[in-house]
């Protein structure tokens, strides 16, 4: 259970990352912006399945916590991602937020591997 949770959160950085580089093509250049929205559901589907395969690992409180703070944030970022094509407030909140996600999903990448190591 703790490595499919591993996975899983590795997918997580994996996809926000590649979120990143779309929306900065679409500022710049050619990015599709659509794909952006669609990997931000899958980032968002796939960081639920990440808690609650941590919540079935076991993990400990703290890296349980970091997992439940990535859904927050990732649930608040694709809210502000629909809200964000008519309000331009809300758009200038989703960039710092998706900054932060990203530092969140590394995090809780960082804690799934040490809690592996410690238990493993």
């Amino acid at each position: 259970m703790r490595t499919a949770h591993l996975v899983t959160t590795a997918l997580v950085v994996l996809l926000v990352l590649v979120q990143a580089a779309i929306a900065g093509q679409f500022l710049f250049g050619s990015g599709d912006i659509k794909v952006h929205g669609y990997i931000g559901n899958a980032s968002f589907a796939l960081a639920l399945v990440a808690g609650v395969l941590a919540v079935l690992a076991r993990v400990p409180r703290w890296l349980l916590a970091l997992n439940v703070a990535l859904v927050a944030a990732l649930f608040s970022q694709t809210g502000l991602g629909y809200v964000g094509r008519e309000s331009a407030a809300a758009a200038s909140w989703h960039v710092p937020l998706g900054v932060a996600s990203f530092g969140l999903a590394v995090a809780a990448l960082t804690g799934a591997l040490v809690a592996s190591r410690d238990r493993g």
